[in-house]
């Protein structure tokens, strides 16, 4: 085979474009095109892999992967690495089509982005990627959402451990989003991921029954002290908690609270509605990008609710399939939270989807107590806090910390009992809805 890819003193025509200035390659590509040499740009990452792996277009192994895009956008972000790392060796070149080698932004903090190779195929020589020279394509259009190992036939072995290699480096440090509290939203009808804040909440925080933290136990025992045991009985590590109460009550707080404990072990998700609604299957399947994977679904039934009269739900047929499919991984835990378990159908509530409903109670006078200490104690102030506790009869834990925060802001940080049960009494620490008229 004619080789057109080296030039006297054994230097490749790509190393002497990279090292030529703006106007030399203009000149040496229209050169090469008056010759009947296509230009770079004009090549498919096929023919690019011909040309720099010296073999024929049949003798051509492609060895692909088909993800989710956070995963084409990490396995983008590994590949920069090892461009970087063999940057004197690799040869960039375009995804064809006549484009120009195209690079994506990957979010890795609330502030902080890094560019990762988009649509682009790299030529790494032998012993650099691998023993055998390979071509390392990848394309993150999110009707495409491939990446793919351009081999010899011969060489496909290799290929397939390289991409192992590759995929098996999602789970590991390389991966800048493992670990991390992540948000989930839906763009241009793909589940998009970006970096949240982190999570610290203790469970001091949370005035909850001993009972009710016993349960939160029980489900977390799945991914520590239990873990390898489930595994070993092959009764899986998967677990779906159901917390339902009113609002106030501290359903958040407590999926903050088991976040936190998860944190560094396992990657949080969190879905917004529309990627509850629309893409919950895609939400799932990023679970293979980060290993061990909680997955919050807030407000559940605001998105899925009750099948209707027709006995139709597409999001609550999807829901329900999906947490069906999760069965086949490993290490994924749900947590969805409702104000009306009631209105969400029955399906959605058996075993094996969501294995315990935990229900929040509404504080109890001693409750109250607890949340007043907590919240006055350090004030130091000379309050009967069972007296006040009683007197909010009814009120959930957020609406005590609401008396305790308008009291700060009316008073500062010195105020009377009579001053703290005014506030308490007279309700406008309440919020209420003008329901008047104007014209």
């Amino acid at each position: 085979m004619k080789d057109v890819a080296s030039a006297p003193g054994g230097h490749t025509l790509d190393a002497i474009l990279s090292a030529a200035s703006d106007e030399t390659r203009a000149a040496l590509r229209t050169l090469g095109e008056l010759v009947g040499n296509e230009p770079t740009m004009v090549l498919s990452p096929t023919q690019f892999a011909v040309r720099h792996l010296g073999v024929d277009q049949l003798d051509i192994a492609s060895t692909k992967f088909t993800g989710p895009s956070t995963s084409l956008a990490v396995l983008g972000n590994l590949l920069r690495l090892e461009m970087e790392r063999h940057a004197a060796r690799v040869v960039v070149g375009s995804p064809g089509d006549g484009l120009p080698p195209t690079w994506s932004q990957l979010d890795v903090g609330p502030d902080e982005k890094v560019a990762v190779p988009g649509r682009l195929v790299a030529f790494f020589p032998g012993g650099t990627l691998a023993a055998e020279p390979l071509c390392v394509a990848i394309d993150d259009r999110h009707w495409q959402r491939e990446f793919a190992i351009l081999s010899s036939q011969t060489a496909k072995e290799t290929a397939e451990k390289t991409l192992e290699s590759f995929r098996a480096r999602l789970k590991t440090h390389e991966n800048p989003l493992r670990g991390r509290v992540l948000e989930a939203c839906v763009n241009d009808g793909c589940v998009r991921i970006s970096v949240s804040p982190s999570i610290t909440s203790e469970r001091g925080g949370l005035i909850l029954p001993a009972d009710v933290w016993q349960e939160v136990d029980v489900f977390l025992a799945s991914a520590t002290s239990r873990r390898d045991l489930l595994k070993s009985l092959g009764l899986g590590t998967n677990r779906g908690m159901l917390i339902a109460g009113p609002p106030g009550v501290g359903k958040t707080h407590l999926v903050r609270v088991i976040a936190s404990e998860l944190a560094g072990r396992y990657t949080t998700i969190l879905a917004d509605a529309n990627a509850m609604r629309h893409t919950i299957a895609d939400l799932y399947a990023e679970s293979d990008t980060f290993g061990p994977t909680l997955v919050v679904l807030d407000d559940i039934d605001l998105v899925l609710g009750h099948r209707d009269s027709s006995g139709t739900n597409t999001s609550l047929a999807d829901f329900l399939s999906t947490l069906d499919g999760v069965r086949q991984r490993d290490d994924i835990l749900t947590i969805a939270t409702t104000n009306d378990p009631k209105s969400l159908d029955p399906a959605a509530q058996r075993s094996n989807r969501f294995d315990m409903v935990i229900a929040l109670p509404m504080p109890d006078a001693t409750s109250r107590a607890r949340i007043l200490e907590r919240h006055l104690g350090p004030l130091g102030l000379d309050l009967d806090l069972h007296a006040l506790a009683e007197l909010l009869e009814g009120a959930t834990g957020a609406d005590v910390k609401e008396v305790i925060r308008r009291a700060v802001l009316e008073h500062g940080d010195r105020f009377t009992q009579a001053q703290l049960v005014e506030i308490a009494e007279s309700g406008r620490w309440q919020a209420t809805v003008n329901r008047r008229k104007y014209l």
